[in-house]
């Protein structure tokens, strides 16, 4: 069964339009959602002052990262120790491109220090000591993905860009597909020549002609009709008939009197 690359290409770009409004519908509300989970005021898992310090059950495979405030442009310095149990000092890893900086209701929170990032760590519980002037936060980086995107609204406005997206790039392919076979049928097709679906005969594109002309003329017709061809290769075969029966008639006679 051929397919319809118009009605494709119409149903998908009618869906990728009404997928994308749904999308501009709910934004709004998943930036709504996504400012409290990126503050570390209401996201963190320890939030020490300046000397302090405090124990933390870290999760294997998890990413945590130490916050703090960005000041006057100036990148601030880690000054935090991180000891496991054994009173070993786990140094950490320096912040990649991954770690943005958050900004929140107009504070900027610049990540000093990522734990367990790309090897990973062990479960368990580790002391973080706060060495500097500033309010140092830690938080965990994987458990605030989590729940980010298991979060409904954002699924959906997640979703309904992909979608949206998907679906007008197929509206695209088959718009393009559709002038591609339209140009290939207008090749194959001979301007004036085509009467529904049949090509015209030399006979009949010449008395078309005549009668779009209409010019009277002395000259008989180079080309019979095929109704007049027809009424002569009847009259020829009516008087063979006739001329074969005469014949048989003839002899007919004779075998009559001839007994």
């Amino acid at each position: 069964m051929a397919v319809n690359f118009r009605r494709v290409a119409k149903w998908s770009s009618a869906i990728s339009v009404l997928l994308l409004i749904t999308f501009m519908a709910v934004l709004p509300g998943t930036y709504e959602k996504m400012e409290p989970m990126l503050d570390p005021e209401q996201q963190n898992v320890a939030r020490l002052g300046a000397g302090e310090s405090s124990s933390v059950d870290f999760v294997g495979g998890h990413v945590y990262v130490a916050l703090r405030v960005n000041e006057g442009g100036n990148d601030p310095t880690a000054e935090l120790r991180l000891l496991d149990e054994e009173n070993q000092e786990f140094s950490g890893d320096s912040p990649t491109r991954l770690h943005v900086e958050r900004v929140v209701n107009g504070t900027s929170y610049a990540p000093v220090r990522v734990f367990c990032f790309p090897n990973g760590c062990d479960s368990g519980t580790y002391t973080l000591h706060n060495e500097g002037d500033s309010v140092l936060w830690l938080v965990d980086d994987s458990a605030g993905d989590i729940e980010f995107f298991t979060d409904p609204l954002v699924l959906a406005t997640f979703g309904t860009c992909c979608l949206g997206v998907m679906s007008g790039i197929i509206a695209l392919i088959f718009a393009i597909l559709m002038f591609r076979n339209k140009s290939n049928q207008d090749g194959k097709q001979v301007s004036g020549l085509i009467i529904d679906g049949r090509v015209m005969t030399t006979d009949e594109l010449y008395h078309a002609h005549q009668e779009q002309n209409k010019e009277s003329s002395d000259v008989p017709d180079p080309f019979v009709r095929n109704s007049t061809n027809n009424q002569v290769i009847e009259t020829i075969s009516n008087e063979n008939d006739l001329r074969i029966g005469e014949e048989e008639g003839g002899d007919a006679w004779k075998g009559w009197d001839e007994g």
